[in-house]
């Protein structure tokens, strides 16, 4: 019963479970894409300047440490999630399979077009793609970081014969992808997304 878990158990089921994983990050300014040096025709072949380099200029660039990004991937649809987080009656299916990343990574930039986020944002299993309804931002609370959550049609339903669902979206120049294993999803003999 939600009633019993400890803390400890809340905060590993909100931060590392079968409903809560840590997404896999690539940086698509290392790869001379938008944003980098070489994008922007500073040259450089797309590389990253080291710390205290000189630029062309002669000036030192990027002293700052270099950034290690951090990712969780959560499904706040999911009801142990919302048990937890006391949000919503055990009868109550959200509309929507939400999911919020949080952790050392960007926010949702409120001026990017949604044409963009819902290019670059999708759901995926057995090939089909659950395409993005919507993105807004999560507040800090005593329970979770701020994050940002995405929202999912629940109209194209996974099932546990998908094996597995892939979630993938682009917050500024970092790719988040995480894979989650639907038969691990099962919470009182039923998937829970």
């Amino acid at each position: 019963m939600p009633s019993d878990w400890t803390d400890a158990e809340i905060h590993q089921l909100l931060n590392q479970s079968p409903w809560a994983k840590e997404g896999s990050i690539s940086d698509t300014t290392q790869r001379g894409s938008l944003g980098s040096a070489a994008a922007a025709g500073g040259g450089g072949g797309g590389r990253r300047r080291g710390r205290g380099a000189a630029s062309p200029s002669g000036a030192a660039t990027n002293t700052g440490p270099l950034v290690t990004w951090k990712a969780t991937v959560r499904w706040e649809s999911a009801l142990p999630v919302r048990e937890a987080l006391h949000r919503g009656a055990p009868g109550e299916l959200p509309e929507d399979y939400v999911l919020n990343v949080f952790g050392e990574v960007p926010g949702v930039d409120p001026d990017a077009s949604d044409a963009i986020l819902k290019d670059n944002t999708t759901l995926e299993h057995k090939g089909d793609q659950i395409k993005l309804n919507r993105v807004e931002l999560a507040p800090k609370n005593s329970m979770s970081e701020a994050g940002t959550l995405f929202y999912f049609s629940r109209r194209l339903a996974l099932r546990v014969e998908d094996q597995e669902a892939i979630f993938t979206t682009k917050l500024g120049p970092l790719k988040v992808k995480c894979k989650f294993t639907l038969k691990d999803m099962l919470y009182r003999g039923n998937l829970e997304l």
